[in-house]
């Protein structure tokens, strides 16, 4: 597992930075669908009326919604981005591409320009489409406003854009608000994301490796397999996430990313001496979780590689009371890990010619630095996750597949471990104080729905484990569900 940290370093750690961002003329904004046209440099275009107008659009088809609204006014001079150089062309002298595996811009049917036709050809052998020229790509983005206005009127009653129009028919399930698992990938220069989410997690039923234990094989302390003095029967963690991404170049971005933890636990105690089983008081722990910077770095088109470094700004000294004692709260119900940890991560992801599926995988690793200053460290983790998306106009629909494997904890707290001393009087056993009933693998299956309007996304997702394989006994988990809302500027 080490060796994948080493690999994902040298990747990034090879790849150069990219330049400063391409200098785009004002507006910024698109004015007819208010997107950054920084972000879409390589389509952007700029139409100059006869009455001195100048209006700074994204795309063709927003030119041609543009100049269908202006019908009556004349153009004097209307300019593209060369896709090659992103400088401004003229848009009507330009050879232009149609079709092919790039995904468009406010259109299903992507449309390019190139100053050069042999740099138009040369794109079309490695990405598709066909040569043809403006007065074709002009029809066919006019095709496309009228059949979209009919659209919409006919369903909504008014005309609008939404980002996943924008960025072309699925393009939300790039940038989706909803993933359990973040899915590492870039911005353009310029370009900020946050987002936050809420996931709850439910764990109930205790389980060693495969198996099913029940609460009579653990306590009381004496005559039982296991032998506890008490026992988690339940628990629930609610992780509140707030991160911000930032494009510093269209190649290399920047994440940062905080957390606050609530932790619930339902106990369950053997009073001894005949008394049987009593019921205790939910063990609660909450706070700042640990807080995560990542820079990331798109090796190509389809390949992003990433390297995240979680800082511990967790506490792992929460304590709880039982019995008229105050002990530290066994290491699930920590905060934080406690030591500096690095996340490399690999990410592929890919789009249909139509740009209606999305399909990709990404494995990523943890490794926790050395042992915090209680003496032990988490143990380490890889994950691997596979997904497959269904556009469905402003929304989008997937079904995945996450795999992990953890390791049992490294060392122990010395104070967590007061809880297994055997004499009642000083110790109050439960399964969740020894380290080693810790990790395991686990394989989820997951479905979500995601819906993108404009700049702001909402997306939720819930799964369940089809299958657990747990390091010693410790609670089985249940189910688990993530919300996200997101804003793009």
């Amino acid at each position: 597992m080490k060796i994948l940290t080493l690999v994902v370093f040298c990747l990034l750690f090879a790849c150069t930075v990219a330049g400063a961002t391409e200098a785009v003329e004002r507006p910024k904004e698109c004015q007819q669908c208010g997107m950054d046209r920084t972000m879409f440099a390589h389509s952007r275009m700029l139409i100059s009326y006869a009455d001195g107008t100048t209006v700074g659009v994204c795309s063709l088809n927003c030119a041609a919604e543009n100049m269908k609204q202006h019908k009556g006014m004349q153009v004097v001079s209307l300019k593209v981005a060369d896709y090659q150089t992103k400088e401004l062309i003229d848009a009507r002298s330009a050879t232009w591409v149609m079709g092919g595996t790039k995904q468009g811009v406010m259109t299903a049917l992507p449309k390019w320009a190139f100053a050069r036709e042999e740099d138009a050809r040369n794109f079309v052998k490695e990405n598709g489409g066909e040569v043809t020229r403006f007065d074709q790509a002009m029809e066919a983005a006019n095709k496309e406003f009228v059949e979209e206005t009919e659209t919409e009127q006919t369903h909504q009653g008014h005309t609008g854009h939404d980002m996943s129009s924008h960025m072309g028919p699925g393009a939300q399930m790039q940038f989706n608000p909803a993933f359990g698992e973040d899915i590492y990938h870039t911005h353009p220069a310029g370009m900020w994301m946050v987002n936050y989410k809420f996931m709850h997690m439910d764990m109930r039923g205790l389980q060693d490796g495969t198996k099913n234990v029940s609460v009579d094989q653990v306590i009381p302390m004496m005559g039982t397999k296991y032998g506890f003095m008490m026992t988690p029967t339940s628990m629930t963690m609610d992780m509140h996430m707030v991160m911000a991404m930032y494009g510093v170049t269209d190649r290399l971005t920047l994440m940062g990313m905080a957390t606050y933890v609530a932790n619930e636990m339902e106990m369950l105690m053997n009073m001894g001496m005949g008394k049987g089983n009593t019921i205790e008081p939910p063990m609660n722990t909450n706070g700042i979780g640990d807080t995560e910077v990542r820079a990331i770095y798109k090796i190509t088109d389809y390949l992003v590689a990433s390297l995240g470094l979680s800082i511990p700004t967790g506490d792992i000294k929460q304590e709880f009371g039982t019995m008229g004692r105050t002990y530290r709260a066994p290491y699930d119900m920590q905060l934080g890990s406690g030591t500096f940890d690095l996340k490399p991560a690999l990410t592929y992801s890919d789009l249909s010619s139509d740009a209606l599926w999305n399909w990709g995988a990404q494995v990523s690793y943890t490794n926790h630095i050395g042992k915090n200053d209680s003496g032990y460290s988490l143990g380490d983790t890889i994950k691997a996750t596979t997904w497959l998306q269904r556009a469905l106009g402003p929304a989008a629909t997937w079904a995945r597949l996450a795999f992990s494997n953890t390791g049992h904890i490294n060392g122990r707290d010395p104070e967590i471990q007061i809880l297994l001393n055997p004499n009642p009087m000083i110790g109050a056993s439960t399964p969740d104080a020894d380290p080693n009933n810790y990790g395991g693998q686990r394989l989820d299956a997951l479905v979500g729905v995601s819906f993108a309007k404009g700049p702001f996304s909402f997306g939720v997702e819930g799964g369940l484990p089809v299958y657990q394989n747990l390091n010693g006994l410790q609670l089985a988990t249940g189910w688990f569900l993530t919300t996200g809302f997101q804003a793009m500027f």
